[in-house]
């Protein structure tokens, strides 16, 4: 074969194109660190001033030393999972990036809790752990009077004399659009409509008579207590399924932290000081 027709041989232009290929993806593609070193997971500052760059686009301002160390484990939680994730050929036939990886490393530590029946007495135990989650909140029937601003003693207690007499409230006071008489009311409820302060106080206030000032959102107000009740925890049965899916959550996330470090403890991390990061 000639000199002419072997450079103008199309396996000639093949061979040679692809060995270019090769080689710009050798320099714009280097092995990371990990190739080099397979039992060390290693995130360089320059690395971690992109995660703090990410945080700073979300949050609109740069994370603190403890987020940013949070980020940091986080990231290196996320290698840690994709590399055992690959290892086990999880990776295969599945283009979708390394988040999801990690979703099917924790998909496999979660998994066992959605089917795990605890025994009788460790859910009766989480119950009374976890016995606020599950009472019936107290309720409160109560009338209200907001107070003029910069009302005085003399005038409050004009006010309240009133009132004792039998006066209506909304021919008293400060005109609002506030109900007088709430009926019923949950004090979680109270706590959203008046504040946290005003329900706290609320709670206290003997029955039957008008009691304050109290201290709410909207100003001050006289109060009187028409019916309370306390908050109820139901028997553990009328709950049950409520219960039983709060544990098996609860053991997920128990489950997914111990998955977690112990796919951690399986490399050495070294992640950058939070000195050595430039934060945006």
């Amino acid at each position: 074969m000639s000199l002419r027709r072997l450079i103008a041989s199309p396996l000639l232009h093949f061979f040679v194109i692809g060995g270019l290929v090769f080689a710009l993806y050798a320099v714009l593609d280097p092995a990371p660190e990990e190739t080099a070193r397979p039992g060390t997971i290693q995130l360089s500052p320059e690395a971690a001033s992109g995660l703090a760059a990410q945080f700073a686009s979300v949050w609109g301002r740069p994370p603190s030393p403890a987020e940013l160390e949070a980020l940091m484990q986080d990231w290196a939680a996320e290698e840690a999972m994709v590399r055992e994730a690959r290892a086990l050929g999880l990776d295969r036939g599945d283009g979708v990036v390394r988040s999801r990886l990690r979703q099917k490393m924790l998909f496999l530590a979660e998994g066992p809790a959605a089917a795990q029946d605890p025994e009788e007495a460790e859910l009766a135990a989480y119950y009374r752990e976890n016995a606020a989650r599950y009472a019936a909140p107290g309720k409160v029937s109560f009338r209200q009077l907001l107070l003029p601003p910069g009302a005085g003693p003399d005038e409050i207690a004009q006010l309240r004399r009133a009132l004792d007499a039998g006066a209506d409230p909304s021919g008293l006071g400060q005109g609002t659009l506030l109900p007088d008489d709430m009926e019923g009311m949950a004090l979680p409820a109270v706590g959203r409509v008046f504040g946290e302060r005003f329900a706290a106080e609320l709670a206290a206030l003997p029955a039957g008579l008008w009691s304050g000032p109290v201290d709410s959102g909207y100003g001050r107000h006289l109060v009187k207590i028409e019916a309370q009740s306390t908050s109820e925890l139901p028997p553990l049965e009328a709950v049950r399924d409520r219960v039983l899916a709060d544990w098996r959550a609860a053991e997920a996330r128990r489950l997914r932290s111990e998955f977690s470090a112990a796919m951690l403890a399986r490399y050495k991390v070294e992640l950058p000081a939070a000195g050595e990061v430039q934060l945006p």
